[in-house]
């Protein structure tokens, strides 16, 4: 088993219809291709995505998200081969962090207070691990 975490900014902020439709693609793209995962959107463009399958699979998945034009600033923050998956029952999970309560967790609040949360993931690229765990426990 393989996983990919990436973070991307979005050309332009989506509303809430707009990533809904966007879920239901990929949770059908992703079942079909036995990808599993978690999308985390910080509702002021920034992405974390993790993606986990079968090697071929998630970097072909990966290597499209790359040429999808709502994306920029795409950068691979982590990869492995692992035992198992995390998150073995979401085709693609998806939270939304700006509509969390997630204030009072060590690091949440440093984060989501960043005006560029691209950048911070950047420097910080162990946060978005973080993250991930934290939402795979919600």
């Amino acid at each position: 088993m393989f996983q990919l975490v990436y973070i991307s900014k979005a050309k332009n902020r989506l509303g809430e219809p707009e990533l809904l439709k966007m879920m239901a693609n990929f949770r059908a793209r992703n079942a079909a291709n036995e990808i599993t995962g978690l999308l985390l959107y910080d509702g002021k463009g920034t992405f974390i995505q993790l993606l986990e399958g079968e090697v071929d699979a998630v970097q072909a998945l990966y290597s499209c998200i790359c040429q999808d034009p709502r994306h920029e600033r795409i950068n691979k923050l982590h990869e492995q081969t692992v035992e198992k998956r995390m998150f073995s029952q979401w085709q693609m999970g998806f939270k939304r962090l700006d509509k969390c309560d997630t204030i009072e967790q060590e690091g949440m609040s440093e984060f989501l207070n960043q005006a560029d949360g691209f950048e911070y993931l950047q420097h910080h690229p162990e946060f978005s691990i973080q993250l991930l765990h934290y939402f795979r426990q919600c």
